[in-house]
């Protein structure tokens, strides 16, 4: 099976990463992952016609390198015959330093802390190590509800990766008009609108563009049948984010500076206490209660009822997970010179 050129390139590139000297083209065709090796039972058309197509193939990886800015070395020596070879000096190819700055080191803590319990939970925690134990900015405290998706981070992965793939989804959906049933959806893209993601893609039960919200879906997403199952049109059609379901009112408090998003869109109508009363106008009571709860303790919904209840619910259920979920501890910094005292 042919290997993907990315791969190809990628294994290029740590080959002559570690090569000691050098490495010929001979030595690159039969030993790196992607290139196809000389045969010597094939005749002599066959062999000129593959030595013809491994030099296309490769001439085209050291442009692609350079490109890049791989610092490719043509290497040359003389005990051998003047036959040339490559090399990639490692030191040559090293990234300078990175430094965040706090606001930088807060935004992907907070990248980090959204895929937390999700398929990339690990790998985006153990990136967001490796960049902590490089800066002066290391963000100490953990983000309970402000940085965490109620959606289903899971579903997300798996929709960005079956749209890379061009790969048909399906999933368990419940919306207000239809209830819970199944849907068989091309995805195009993932949208974010206020604090809730969406899928955007072709339902093809209804044979017509739809918009999914994530966390409406139950069960487990999977992505089915083969690679290259459609293709995204471009421009993509329009959408209405559900322009046809009725408004309502809601009554929120918010803490003062805060809430500016839903400050807005609403109208101040008065103050209880520490508490700024704003009444705002939704479509979906799952897509306010979210946005409060996105707000990590800052607003409240007054009213209906049934949205505070519910917000209180999942509040109540963050803080029981928060609470029984081990910390890591932190190091104490001591006072310069504490440390050197025996």
């Amino acid at each position: 099976m042919a290997t993907d050129p990315a791969e190809r390139l990628l294994n290029l590139i740590i080959a002559l990463t570690h090569a000691r000297v050098r490495m010929t083209r001979a030595q690159i065709r039969s030993s790196v992952v992607g290139y196809e090796p000389t045969e010597s039972a094939l005749g002599s058309e066959e062999a000129r016609r593959k030595d013809a197509a491994f030099e296309r193939m490769f001439e085209r990886d050291k442009d692609e390198l350079r490109r890049m800015g791989v610092p490719l070395q043509t290497v040359v020596d003389p005990t051998h015959g003047d036959e040339i070879g490559y090399k990639i000096d490692a030191s040559d190819a090293a990234m300078p330093a990175i430094d965040f700055s706090p606001a930088e080191a807060a935004a992907l803590a907070l990248a980090a802390e959204y895929w937390q319990g999700a398929m990339l939970g690990a790998d985006a925690h153990q990136g967001l190590t490796k960049i902590a134990s490089a800066t002066q900015s290391v963000p100490r405290t953990p983000l309970t509800l402000g940085a965490r998706t109620s959606a289903a981070s899971d579903a997300t992965a798996i929709v960005v990766d079956a749209r890379a793939r061009r790969m048909v989804v399906q999933f368990e959906y419940t919306s207000e008009g239809s209830g819970t049933v199944t849907r068989t959806v091309e995805p195009w893209q993932v949208l974010l609108r206020g604090s809730a993601e969406y899928l955007y893609g072709l339902d093809r039960d209804r044979a017509e563009p739809r918009t999914f919200r994530l966390s409406r879906i139950h069960g487990t997403m999977r992505a089915v049948g083969p690679d290259g199952a459609y293709e995204i049109p471009r421009p993509l059609p329009g959408f209405d984010w559900g322009a046809s379901q009725a408004l309502r009112n809601a009554t929120v408090g918010l803490r003062p500076e805060t809430g500016h998003a839903l400050r807005q869109r609403g109208t101040v109508i008065g103050v209880d206490g520490d508490w700024d009363l704003v009444e705002v106008t939704y479509r979906y009571a799952d897509a306010l209660r979210d946005e409060v709860l996105g707000l990590g303790g800052m607003a409240k919904i007054i009213g209906p009822e049934d949205i505070a209840e519910d917000v209180r619910r999942y509040a109540a259920s963050a803080l029981a997970i928060a609470e029984s979920t081990p910390r890591e501890s932190t190091p104490r910094e001591s006072p310069p010179g504490e440390s050197d005292r025996g």
